[in-house]
Formats: C-alpha cells, structure tokens, sequence
C-alpha cells in the first residue's frame, strides 16, 4: 500500500476557500429637517465585503444647491430686496414664498424706522473670530491687571494671538497696551478698561472697537421663526432677514418733496 499526499485543488492547501457573488441592495437614505451642508449620512458595514478585513461604510455627503432667492446661513434665512424711498418712509408691503410653498406676507409701517445696510453687504463673510480694534495713542489701564505679555511690539501679530493662542486657552482679551517692544494683554469690558484709561506717553492702547459703531451696516428687517428648522430639533426654528437696499432718487419732483415735508418731523 503507497500513501500519497497532495495539495487540495480548491483552496491550494491554505485550508481555506471562499466564492463571491454581486449583488444589488437599495439604500433609503433619510435626510432630517435642518440638516447642514456637507452632512454625512452613515451606513455601517455595507460597503464591499473582502475575506479577512472588515467591511467598509457607505457615507453619503450632502451638498446643498444654492436657492435664486434664499440664502442660508445656520438655521436662519437671508433675502435682499430693493426698495424705495417712498417704501422706507411710508411702509411696504412684501410677499414671500416660502420655501414650503406658504406665502408670507412682510409688512413695515409708516414711522418704523428701517435703515439701509450697505450694498453688497455680505452676511456670509467669514470673520468668526476676527476682532476689531480702536486704536489711543499716550493711553494706558494701569489698574487693570495683565493676563499676558509679548515680547513683540508687531500689532498685526499682536492681533492675532488675541484672536487664537489666547481665546483657546479661554483668555479674552479686552484691550492691550504696546510699551516699547513689549506688549501687555488685559481682561475686561470695553467700559471697564475706557473707565480706566489714563494718560502716559509712549503706550498705545488697543481697545475692542464699540459694537454699536456698525449697526448701520448690520440693520435688517428680522420675521422671527421663519427660517430653517434646527438639525436635530424640528420644532425650532431660526429666523428670517430681509436685507434691504434702500434705492434714492436722483431727482425728486416739487410735489414729491411736498409730500416729503409733511412726513419729517
């Protein structure tokens, strides 16, 4: 009797075999109320299946398609209408429909004051985490205490840190003062640090700039709760800005500016 071994012819004597097959499977993707650009929307384990590694994920990205009308910033909805001046002075009257197909009906009355923002005033600007500055020249808060210090006298970069080394280790500064190639970074309210603002040459102080200064150019008329719904929070919603340029005359006739008179006060 002769005894003879071989190599199986299946799995070529690594013990193993495997066969695969293609297969078509339907995904129903289900995308919630507010969800935000560039969403992802994940399905565990059901990529392409590989003996002895695991099996993927398919993730769909949502790209959202810009609207003629609407732009989106968060929950909250922007439209930027031409108006007149009669409009401004006298009230309007503006129909919107919504992006659900309801109509709103948008309306100002005589006396409200409702200002131009500048044209081409872009709500979309990414100038998170810029900051602003008033600058005074001979000034210091010597009674303020400081939180940190620089050895530069560059103010540009001085900026900067204010906007990320500090504000990431929970630091907001107030204001800082440039003493010669030193500079020094104190905590505190613009009121605070203006209440102890006093003289000596040589420093120059830099103070967070006085919100209220850009009012002007932020002004829009706001119709609460009608803007998107929230991600994960259906039930509540932004709101909706109508940014409205204001359109002057550039001649006005004798029994316009009657009229005109008669409504200032």
């Amino acid at each position: 009797i002769q005894q003879m071994q071989s190599a199986c012819n299946y799995c070529g004597g690594n013990g193993k075999s495997f066969k695969t097959k293609q297969e078509r499977e339907i995904l129903e993707v289900h995308i919630q109320k507010g969800s935000p650009d560039n969403h992802k929307v994940v399905f565990r384990e059901m990529a392409d299946e590989h003996p002895d590694a695991d099996t993927g994920d398919v993730i769909f990205t949502l790209k959202q398609q810009e609207h003629k009308l609407f732009k989106r910033k968060g929950a909250d909805l922007y439209i930027e209408k031409d108006i007149a001046l009669v409009e401004a002075l006298c009230g309007f009257e503006l129909e919107v429909e919504h992006l659900d197909g309801r109509k709103l009906l948008i309306k100002t009355s005589p006396g409200e004051i409702v200002k131009p923002i500048m044209r081409g005033f872009d709500p979309f600007a990414d100038n998170e985490g810029k900051m602003e500055w008033e600058e005074i020249e001979d000034a210091d808060c010597p009674d303020i205490d400081n939180v940190a210090q620089g050895d530069t006298a560059d103010v540009e970069t001085l900026k900067k840190a204010c906007e990320t080394q500090l504000k990431r280790k929970g630091i907001d500064v107030g204001c800082f003062v440039v003493d010669g190639r030193r500079a020094y970074f104190k905590q505190g309210t613009r009121e605070e640090i203006m209440a102890a603002k006093k003289t000596r040459r040589g420093c120059t102080m830099y103070v967070l700039a006085d919100p209220n200064t850009k009012n002007e150019m932020r002004f829009m008329k706001a119709v609460k709760d009608e803007g998107m719904p929230t991600y994960k929070n259906p039930f509540l919603h932004g709101n909706l800005f109508l940014l409205l340029n204001i359109e002057f005359p550039s001649s006005l006739t004798p029994e316009t500016q009657a009229s005109l008179r008669g409504l200032l006060p």
